[in-house]
């Protein structure tokens, strides 16, 4: 596929048509939890340790339909999660072959899981992420870069790293808002985690990641402010369904512009497919 193209649209893919709304809170049903909970369990339990052993050398490249084993059980595996979370997966647009930067909004600790529904990933998060219970040794093994903010060395580890894993045709993610927003709506991208893609010359792929039932339901989703790990988890275990939602940009190749131009060209990709219904 020709990577300056836009993606050719699927049955799975819609067009932005009026702009969006958000939607209220959903309501509290602890009954939910009555098949969400053990769900979640049987993921934890059995989902995880086999996604890990087919991750193991000499089975994680095993070809399963055209797709080595190991990127088959990671999709796989956090699309369950999703679903026992009562979150179904839902992407508009087609993911491009090859090499290239990811660039998302960033809402919640959800989006992690959604991006790795679409393809596996290596994904640039904060270094506290490694300390989380049970995501922390995952995030290690699905191949998770860390970066300390505030540490230029750190910053500097995590470019070459991207770098090389952008060079033999990895895709890498990154959330270039370099936080989370507690407001709906996207925020400012910054282009210092953008220079790897510049110096390959790989192309950025703009994504929007929104949760949708009947409208936003940012307030319900967003690990904002004063939030936990485990309370986000809680309270979302016993909202109604909701739609995650991935809607796939235009990819950018990077050519003769710099990185803040590139920023502001996603950011603004980014911002329109967020902001506008699906058709």
């Amino acid at each position: 596929m020709d990577q300056t193209a836009r993606p050719a649209p699927t049955p799975d893919s819609a067009s932005p048509a009026s702009p969006a709304g958000s939607a209220p809170v959903g309501a509290f049903q602890p009954w939910r939890c009555l098949w969400r909970v053990p769900a979640l369990a049987g993921v934890c339990l059995v989902g995880f340790p086999l996604m890990l052993l087919a991750l193991l050398p000499g089975l994680r490249d095993v070809s399963v339909a055209g797709r080595p084993l190991g990127w088959r059980m990671q999709r796989r595996t956090a699309r369950m999660v999703l679903f026992v979370l009562g979150m179904r997966y839902r992407r508009f647009g087609e993911v491009p072959e090859g090499p290239m930067l990811v660039v998302a909004n960033h809402i919640s600790w959800f989006d992690i899981p959604l991006l790795h529904a679409m393809s596996p990933i290596w994904l640039v998060a904060k270094s506290g992420i490694r300390d989380w219970p049970l995501v922390g040794g995952l995030a290690r093994a699905v191949g998770t870069i860390f970066i300390e903010r505030g540490s230029d060395a750190s910053r500097r580890r995590a470019s070459r790293r991207m770098a090389a894993l952008l060079q033999h045709g990895k895709m890498v993610g990154v959330f270039p808002e370099a936080g989370i927003r507690a407001e709906r709506g996207v925020g400012r991208f910054h282009a210092r985690l953008l220079a790897p893609a510049v110096r390959t010359g790989t192309p950025l792929l703009p994504v929007a990641i929104r949760y949708w039932r009947d409208g936003d339901v940012h307030d319900e989703r967003v690990f904002g402010p004063g939030t936990t790990f485990l309370s986000l988890l809680v309270t979302n275990l016993v909202r109604p369904p909701c739609e995650a939602q991935l809607i796939i940009g235009t990819p950018i190749v990077p050519g003769e512009a710099g990185r803040s131009d590139l920023a502001r060209e996603a950011e603004e990709q980014v911002r329109r497919m967020y902001d506008h219904e699906i058709a």
